[in-house]
């Protein structure tokens, strides 16, 4: 905490989850906001940190995420509040902690998500029955059909 106000007067503490970390890709190609499977991510530190998240095999992804059903669409119906209340579009990221009693805690959303070989975003399409291609076809076919409104 010491540490924290060196940056400035004010800090943000919030309450420790511990729990299973996911990801919920959105994507919203003109019908609105659609979730993706949640991606479990697990580092084989114990912590997902730059290191895991950018080192292949640091980390074992999951997708879809080793959640209950009823778990899983909680944490979509999260995503997809998160990601219309912060006021995002066409693709974004949920980040999440699930606790142990089932209960999605949101804490980041990224507006612009990774397309990388490590990325979170293509193995959610995947768990989808989708591709990097579909994806870049289906955003620009909103686009255009945005742009003759």
């Amino acid at each position: 905490m010491v540490n924290a106000y060196t940056y400035g007067d004010e800090v943000l503490i919030e309450q420790r989850i511990l729990g299973t970390e996911i990801a919920v890709g959105i994507i919203d190609t003109g019908d609105g906001p659609v979730a993706l499977p949640p991606v479990e991510i697990e580092p084989l530190s114990g912590v997902y940190d730059y290191e895991a998240r950018y080192t292949a095999g640091m980390t074992r992804f999951y997708a879809p995420a080793r959640l209950s059903d009823d778990v899983a669409a909680r944490a979509t119906e999260v995503a997809i509040a998160a990601h219309n209340a912060i006021g995002l579009r066409h693709l974004s990221r949920v980040d999440m902690i699930v606790d142990a009693a089932g209960t999605p805690w949101f804490l980041e959303a990224s507006m612009m998500p990774g397309l990388t070989e490590t990325s979170l975003m293509p193995q959610a399409l995947e768990a989808a029955g989708h591709d990097l291609g579909w994806v870049y076809s289906a955003l620009a076919d909103a686009a255009i059909a945005d742009s003759r409104v």
